[in-house]
């Protein structure tokens, strides 16, 4: 056998080798890692909604879904309104004991300033206000205005 093709046989099998390692070793690589649910400023208001949502018995949850909180009610286009809502989600949620939600806030920052995210902002107000849940913004906190958020 000539030189050119054992050079030929031996590049072909590492190709192949290659592919293999590459589709089976990958499985069981996972590219994750843990990070805090929530941003330095949404801890530092979560701690002063905490003490509100906690003194009237209230619970909070964080970054919740809208897909989780609404159903779409257009069965013949299903699909095409759920995929607004389904990579959407809400900074906070406010539920009694029994987790019945009683209002959501979102957390405003320079981030919404952008026409693009007033857009995104309008089409979440929206949303919320057809689901009928009371949807409140905050941009500035303190702990008077986050209390008035429990009016």
């Amino acid at each position: 056998m000539d030189t050119s093709k054992i050079f030929f046989l031996a590049a072909a099998a590492a190709a192949v080798l290659l592919v293999l390692f590459l589709f089976f070793g990958s499985r069981r690589h996972y590219p994750y890692k843990a990070k805090p649910i929530l941003t330095k400023r949404e801890y530092s208001f979560y701690r002063i909604l905490k003490r509100e949502a906690d003194a009237r018995k209230l619970l909070i949850c964080p970054k919740v879904g809208l897909k989780d909180l609404m159903d779409v009610t257009n069965r013949r286009h299903f699909f095409r309104y759920f995929g607004k809502i389904s990579q959407k989600h809400v900074d906070f949620v406010i539920c009694d004991r029994n987790l019945n939600v009683l209002f959501a806030v979102e957390l405003d920052d320079r981030s919404h300033d952008t026409e693009d995210a007033r857009k995104r902002d309008r089409f979440k107000d929206n949303a919320f206000r057809a689901a009928k849940i009371p949807l409140k913004r905050i941009r500035y906190f303190n702990e008077e205005n986050v209390r008035d958020l429990f009016d």
